[in-house]
């Protein structure tokens, strides 16, 4: 067995959720830039960050994921 094997965890993304401020912003980027946009979107959104959130937490990936969930969680048309 290798030995580097099991020292690093794989992120998939935020282990801990995003506040409803964050969801806030995050949803006002959108309607703004765009669900296409995402340079654009965690541009806009790293200044509303929580204090003690990692550099990557409004991440391009984080951000589309973030939004995919919130439009599962409603009833809003996709």
């Amino acid at each position: 067995m290798a030995s580097g094997v099991g020292k690093h965890k794989l992120l998939l993304g935020p282990t801990e959720p995003w506040s409803i401020r964050e969801k806030l912003c995050l949803a006002s980027s959108v309607m703004k830039s765009g669900d296409q946009n995402w340079v654009s979107v965690s541009r806009a959104i790293k200044p509303f960050a929580e204090p003690g959130r990692p550099p990557d937490w409004f991440s391009q990936k984080h951000c589309a994921s973030q939004y995919s969930e919130l439009l599962e969680s409603t009833e809003a048309p996709k």
